[in-house]
C-alpha cells in the first residue's frame, strides 16, 4: 500500500511505474499461451489415435471445479488465466475456455477434429453449472448438471437420439429423486423412483426388453447410511408376465420366500 503521506507526484510516477509493468506481463503472458496452445496441444494430438484423442478432449474436465475437476492448468509456471484456445493440427480448434488462475471458471468448449462440438460447459453460478456432450454425428449423448463437482441430473443418450439413461438428485444431494434405464427400443430396462419422500420409499422396477415386468419392489433409504434397502413384498416374474417368486424383506433382510 502506498503510504498517503507521499507527494502526489511520487505516487503518480509510481501508478505509472506498475501500470506499464502490468501491460507488460500481460502481453508476454499472452504471447506464451498463443505458442502454447499452437505447438505443445498439437503435439499431443498428433501422436494419439482417433479413440485416445476422444479422451484427451475429456481431460479439460479435470480443471473445472464445478465438474469435480481439480487440477490446476499450469504453463512454464504460469498459471492459466483469460481466454485460453488449443487447436488440432489441422488448425481447428481444440478447446476454447475461460480460466482464472489455472482453472475454468466460466465456460469451456470442446471440439472434435473435424470442427463438430464434443462438449459445451456453462457455469450458472460459482457452484454450478450445466454440460451438454455430443456424439461426432452431432447428436446429443449426455447432459448433465452439477452443484459442487456432483452431477444433480444425468441423462445419457443412444446415438439415434433415445433416452438410455436417467437420474436426478435432491438439491442436497441427500438421496435419489430418480434412476431410470432404457433399452434401446425406447421400452425400460429399470425403474427406481422416490413415492414418499417422508419416509424415503421408493418404488423398484426391472423389465424384459419385450417389455414385460421382470421383477417388482419397494425399497427404502436408511438415512444414516445412505443405503437402500429391500422392504416388503417383491415379486419376480418370467418373460411372458407370469409370477416365478415372491420375496418378502423387512429393513433389507430376507424373512421368507415362495417360488411357483
Amino acid at each position: 500500500m502506498l503510504n498517503p503521506e507521499k507527494p502526489k507526484s511520487v505516487t503518480n510516477q509510481l501508478k505509472k511505474f506498475r501500470m506499464k509493468t502490468i501491460l507488460t506481463v500481460i502481453f508476454l503472458f499472452s504471447l506464451t499461451f498463443i505458442s502454447y496452445s499452437q505447438n505443445t496441444d498439437n503435439k499431443v494430438a498428433k501422436t494419439e489415435d482417433s479413440d485416445s484423442l476422444d479422451e484427451s478432449i475429456k481431460m479439460y474436465d479435470r480443471y473445472c471445479p464445478i465438474l469435480g475437476g481439480d487440477t490446476v492448468r499450469i504453463y512454464r509456471g504460469i498459471r492459466c488465466t483469460g481466454m485460453i484456445k488449443d487447436v488440432y493440427p489441422n488448425g481447428n480448434a481444440k478447446h476454447k475456455g475461460f480460466y482464472d488462475d489455472g482453472k475454468i471458471v466460466s465456460m469451456f468448449t470442446n471440439y472434435f477434429e473435424n470442427g463438430q462440438v464434443e462438449r459445451i460447459f456453462k457455469a450458472k453460478s460459482e457452484t454450478r453449472g450445466t454440460i451438454d456432450i455430443y456424439y461426432k454425428s452431432g447428436m446429443i449423448k449426455a447432459k448433465g448438471e452439477y452443484i459442487k463437482g456432483e452431477p444433480l441430473k444425468w441423462e445419457d443418450y443412444y446415438p439415434d437420439g433415445k433416452v438410455e439413461f436417467s437420474e436426478e438428485y435432491n438439491r442436497g444431494m441427500d438421496y435419489h429423486l430418480f434412476t431410470k434405464m432404457y433399452f434401446e427400443n425406447g421400452n425400460p430396462q429399470m425403474i427406481f423412483e422416490l413415492t414418499d419422500e417422508k419416509t424415503r420409499k421408493y418404488k423398484y422396477e426391472e423389465y424384459y426388453e419385450n417389455g414385460q415386468i421382470k421383477l417388482k419392489g419397494t425399497k427404502v433409504q436408511n438415512k444414516s447410511t445412505g443405503d437402500y434397502r429391500e422392504d416388503g413384498k417383491w415379486l419376480y416374474y418370467d418373460e411372458s408376465g407370469k409370477v416365478t417368486m415372491e420375496e418378502t424383506y423387512e429393513r433389507g433382510f430376507l424373512m421368507n420366500d415362495k417360488k411357483y
